[in-house]
This record gives structure tokens, C-alpha cells and sequence, in this order.
């Protein structure tokens, strides 16, 4: 057989109806997957964690409740696959990354950079943050994703606040200055995205810069 018919043979093979067929199968599990991950993102938000029953998800996804457990055995497998979509959309900056977020910002910049840094964190996943704050008990996935937010934002503060050296104090009020409740406060005003990250710099820096 020459190599150019061998070729075409491996080509044919590849197009065959089982792989074709193979393929619409996988990419429809993929797809029930997503919908029931993403219907049980959308309940957890509206009623937690620990109260969205898998008949909740499975009317919500548009699927059996047999479906959802053929693909999610226990909360062990559905709470952590839910956590890594909600965390990869809001994409916290790696701890190890903070200082390079503030090279070459200087005095009240450096205090605004924080502050945008912090509240964009909230823009991207506030409701899914609620739930994380709200039922962090719930299963140990939930717990770490809070030990991160909360890494990732006493990173970015360590870092901003370095040439001010200020103390143990002052760093607690800018904690509570960059909350996720002060962000949503604001929203709730009507306050819009640069306006609020505005506001709390004014603030920050009148009380850090007059130091």
C-alpha cells in the first residue's frame, strides 16, 4: 500500500460515522455538564448552597434528576465544579503577582490602583461572592475559595500600602475600606464602577497621605 492511499485510508477512518458519531456524544455530555453546573451556579446564588435540593437543578437544567447524578455523584463533585467556574470568571491576581500590579505607581495612584484592583474583583463575581461569604462552611471547596479572595486582597493592600509603612491599624481600615459590603453599599447608591473606586481612594488617601 502506497502511503498516499495509506493516508487516505486514515483520513476516511477519522471521518467515519462511529467518530462522528463519537463526537456529537461527547460534546453533548460536555453540554449537560455545563448546564447543570451553570444551573446550579444560578440557584445557589438565588437560594444557597445548603437549600438548592438536585431536583431544584435538574427542573432548572432541563434534565432528570438521574442525569444530574450520573454526572455529579455527591456535592463533593458538583460544589468544587461550580467553585472553579465561578473562580476562573472572576479571576483573582495571584498573591505572588501583587507587587507588580503598583511598579512604578506612586502616592495617591498607587491608592487608587488598589482600590480599582479590589472593586473589579467585586464587578466580576459579586453574587457569586455572596454566596462564598454567606456559606463558607458549606463544603471545604467554599472554604478555600474564601482563603483565596481573601490572599489575593491582602496581597494587593501589603503590597500598595509598602512605602506608606503604615501599621497593623490603619491597614484594617483599608481592609474594611475595600469590602466586599463597602462596594456593594455604593452600587446599591447608584454609584457607578469608576465613581465608587473614586470615592474610597479619596477617602484612603486623605487619611494615609496626610499621615
Amino acid at each position: 500500500m502506497t502511503a498516499k492511499v495509506h493516508r487516505r485510508k486514515e483520513f476516511v477512518n477519522e471521518m467515519s460515522p462511529r467518530n462522528y458519531n463519537m463526537g456529537k456524544r461527547a460534546a453533548a455530555v460536555q453540554d449537560t455538564r455545563r448546564r447543570i453546573v451553570d444551573a446550579a451556579r444560578a440557584l445557589h446564588i438565588e437560594h444557597g448552597i445548603a437549600a438548592t435540593s438536585w431536583e431544584d437543578i435538574a427542573a432548572r437544567a432541563g434534565v432528570g434528576v438521574g442525569t444530574v447524578y450520573r454526572h455529579f455523584r455527591s456535592l463533593d463533585e458538583l460544589v468544587p465544579a461550580c467553585g472553579q467556574v465561578t473562580m476562573d470568571a472572576i479571576a483573582l491576581p495571584q498573591p505572588s503577582a501583587a507587587p507588580r500590579v503598583f511598579d512604578g505607581v506612586e502616592g495617591r495612584a498607587r491608592i487608587e490602583r488598589l482600590v480599582a484592583e479590589a472593586f473589579s474583583i467585586y464587578e466580576r463575581g459579586a453574587p457569586d461572592l455572596r454566596v462564598v461569604r454567606r456559606e463558607r462552611g458549606v463544603h471545604p471547596s467554599v472554604e478555600r475559595a474564601a482563603e483565596d479572595l481573601e490572599a489575593s486582597l491582602a496581597a494587593l493592600i501589603d503590597a500598595a500600602l509598602e512605602p506608606f509603612g503604615v501599621g497593623e491599624d490603619e491597614r484594617r481600615v483599608v481592609r474594611a475600606m475595600l469590602d466586599l459590603g463597602t462596594w456593594e453599599a455604593l452600587r446599591a447608591q447608584g454609584i457607578a464602577p469608576a465613581g465608587a473606586v473614586s470615592v474610597v481612594a479619596q477617602i484612603l488617601a486623605a487619611r494615609l497621605l496626610a499621615r
